[in-house]
């Protein structure tokens, strides 16, 4: 398993290609600009970062330059151009390749993937002393999901807590693809990560939230008795709610809308459908927002014009 991050500001490729290194196994992280990708790359200690030749504000050999004092391993440049100038480019400046986005998801990452691949495999064979008689029998065991964040608070940020997206999933991996496309699309929000429907009531109740992304079959509390409890709970109807379910089923997000759902999202997310979603709520949310100001602002503005 490789840790991967990508930064591209096409959001739509960027999806495509964060679920294809998911399904892979692979650990990845995707964001869309280049400040937030330094930041991301100084924490991440990746071994693998895809970035597009076209981020906004900043030249491809800039953005490599700032990348490599922060990434242990390769930095491959995705473009749209076959100039060989440009691969040329973005190899002098330190990238160990360049890959032509017109070739395909697919072939990107068999070329890509391919060259760590071989080199942890040399790595290895080199630690365990290629040649001994004695051969050290392959690990088969995958490994442990990682558990969600124990933390089910926002940090304090200038003295105030941040918004809030609670993702609510059982699994690490879609925990993680869900959580990327949210902090891409919005920066000043906080996301909380939980496995279970009892911490998801928990985390929503403990913060400033704004939208709980909830799995249909989530475990410890069923989830429509759980978005029940949120919506019943103190500011609870302020809180947008986003389903998602393994599958399309026409039935789940029939049950899901009926439960008090704002948005229900159905895998196969690689069509990139997820983020154009979490885009279309997160709009919405902030339209609500908008409105709920003004019409705060217009009644203080009456109930001060009454006392004068």
């Amino acid at each position: 398993m490789l840790k991967v991050l990508v930064i591209d500001s096409d959001s739509d490729f960027a999806s495509l290609l964060g679920r294809a290194l998911l399904n892979a196994g692979h650990e990845t992280r995707i964001v869309g600009d280049a400040k937030y990708g330094i930041v991301r790359a100084k924490a991440f200690e990746a071994d693998l970062v895809m970035i597009s030749a076209t981020v906004p504000g900043v030249t491809t050999p800039q953005l490599i330059e700032e990348l490599k004092p922060h990434v242990p391993g390769r930095i491959v440049v995705c473009g749209d151009s076959d100039d060989p100038e440009a691969s040329q480019t973005a190899v002098s400046a330190g990238a160990s390749d360049y890959v032509l986005r017109s070739s395909g998801i697919e072939a990107i990452l068999e070329r890509v993937i391919a060259k760590d691949s071989e080199s942890e495999s040399a790595d290895s064979d080199s630690e365990s002393g290629a040649g001994d008689e004695e051969e050290t029998p392959a690990e088969t065991d995958s490994p442990k999901p990682k558990p969600a964040i124990t933390s089910l608070r926002a940090p304090l940020k200038d003295g105030k807590r941040p918004f809030v997206v609670v993702i609510a999933h059982a699994d690490e991996e879609k925990r993680a693809f869900q959580k990327e496309i949210v902090e891409r699309l919005n920066t000043a929000l906080h996301v909380i990560e939980v496995a279970t429907s009892e911490q998801a009531i928990a985390a929503c109740a403990g913060n400033r939230t704004v939208m709980l992304m909830i799995d249909w079959g989530i475990s410890n509390i069923p989830t429509r008795q759980a978005m029940k409890t949120i919506r019943e709970a103190k500011n609870g109807k302020a809180i947008a709610l986003f389903v998602t379910y393994k599958s399309r089923s026409p039935e789940k997000q029939r049950l899901a809308m009926f439960g008090g759902a704002m948005e229900f999202a159905g895998e196969p997310w690689d069509d990139g459908s997820l983020e154009g979603q979490i885009k279309h709520a997160l709009d919405v949310i902030r339209k609500r927002r908008r409105r709920a100001k003004i019409k705060a602002f217009k009644a203080k503005q009456a109930k001060e014009a009454k006392a004068a």
